[in-house]
C-alpha cells in the first residue's frame, strides 16, 4: 500500500504519493541555502544516491522545486509534462516538480541513481529551455556522475559563502552539460570512435559492409550509432560509403580502362546496375556518360 501526505495549504499545497522501498547504499544529504539565496541563479536544496527496489515509486505535485536525475544502474520510468521516459544507465534529465510528476523503477530493480532538488532565480527558464516544454533525456556518464556528486557532498559540508557562489555554478554548469547534449548529442565522447568508422570505410568501400557490424565494432547498438554518425560525420553511414565510392568510381573512370561493371565489383557494389543508380543521383550523369564527355574534352584544341 502506498503512503501519501499533503503539505501547507490552498494553492501552495504539495501532494504526495509514494512507496519507500529502499536498498542498502543509499545515502543523502541536505543543503541549507543562505539568507540570499533567492538571488543566486542556482542552489541545491537535497541531493543523494537513491537504491530503489522494484516497488518503489514517487507521484508528487505542487512542490516548488526542480529535481535532476542520473542513473547509474538499473532503469526508471519517468513522467512528466505530458511525457514517458525510461532512465536507463548512462541517463539523465531534469524535471520540474511543481508539475505532476512519478517516477519509479522499471523492471526488476534495483534502480540506482543520483538525484539533486535545486531552485534558484534562473531555474525555472534554464530547465524549460533544456526541456523544450516536455521532457528530454541525455547521455551521462555514470563514473563522471559519480565524481559530481562527490564534489558536490564535499562543497555542502564546508560553508560560507564562497561556497554558495561555487555550488550556483556547480549545478549551472551541470545544466549545461545536460542542455548541450540534449542539443547536439554526445559528440566529443564518441568523436575517436567515429573517426575510426570512417576510416574503415575509406578502407574498406570495395567490400560488403554492414552497418550492424560497425556499430559492433564500436561497441554500440545500430540504431545509436548511426544517430551518432550522422551527428559527428555530418552524414548516414550509408550516404557517406556511397560517397566514398562513388568518388573512388569517378577516378577509376577517369583514369582507368576497366568496364563500368568492373569499376562497380572494385568500389563494392554486387552489379553495375547498383552504381550506375547512385552515380546518377550524386553527379546528375550515368557513369558511362561522364567518361565519354571527358575523353571528349581532352581532344580538344
Amino acid at each position: 500500500m502506498a503512503d501519501s501526505c499533503f503539505l501547507g495549504k490552498g494553492a501552495t499545497a504539495v501532494e504526495l504519493w509514494y512507496r519507500m522501498d529502499k536498498r542498502d547504499g543509499s545515502r543523502n544529504g541536505i543543503y541549507s541555502p543562505p539568507d540570499s539565496a533567492a538571488l543566486l541563479p542556482f542552489y541545491p536544496t537535497g541531493y543523494g544516491e537513491f537504491v530503489s527496489g522494484p516497488q518503489y515509486f514517487t507521484k508528487r505535485r505542487g512542490l516548488e522545486s526542480w529535481l535532476f536525475f542520473a542513473t547509474v544502474s538499473g532503469c526508471g520510468l519517468l513522467r512528466s509534462s505530458g511525457r514517458e521516459v525510461l532512465l536507463s544507465a548512462g541517463k539523465m534529465a531534469v524535471i520540474d516538480c511543481s508539475r505532476e510528476q512519478y517516477y519509479a523503477t522499471h523492471g526488476d530493480g534495483p534502480w540506482r541513481f543520483f538525484w539533486m532538488h535545486f531552485s534558484g532565480c534562473a531555474a525555472d527558464s534554464f530547465v524549460r529551455m533544456v526541456n523544450g516544454g516536455g521532457l528530454r533525456t541525455a547521455d551521462s556518464d555514470p563514473a563522471r556522475a559519480a565524481e559530481l556528486f562527490d564534489q558536490l557532498d564535499f562543497m555542502a559540508h564546508t560553508p560560507g559563502r564562497q561556497t554558495d557562489l561555487l555550488l550556483s555554478l556547480w549545478i549551472h554548469q551541470l545544466l549545461c552539460e545536460l542542455a548541450r547534449t540534449v542539443e547536439c548529442g554526445p559528440v566529443s565522447r564518441h568523436q575517436a570512435a567515429m573517426e575510426e568508422a570512417a576510416s574503415f570505410l575509406h578502407a574498406h568501400l570495395g567490400e560488403p559492409i554492414r552497418v550492424g557490424d560497425l556499430a559492433q565494432k564500436a561497441g554500440m547498438s545500430e540504431f545509436y550509432f548511426q544517430r551518432v554518425f550522422h551527428e559527428v560525420m555530418g552524414q548516414s553511414p550509408y550516404d557517406y560509403l556511397t560517397r566514398l565510392r562513388v568518388e573512388r568510381a569517378k577516378l577509376l573512370l577517369l583514369s582507368s580502362d576497366h568496364s563500368v561493371a568492373e569499376i562497380a565489383a572494385m568500389v563494392g557494389y554486387s552489379d553495375a546496375r547498383g552504381l550506375i543508380n547512385s552515380f546518377k543521383k550524386r553527379e546528375g550523369c550515368t557513369p558511362s556518360c561522364l567518361r565519354r564527355k571527358k575523353a571528349g574534352e581532352r581532344i580538344l584544341p
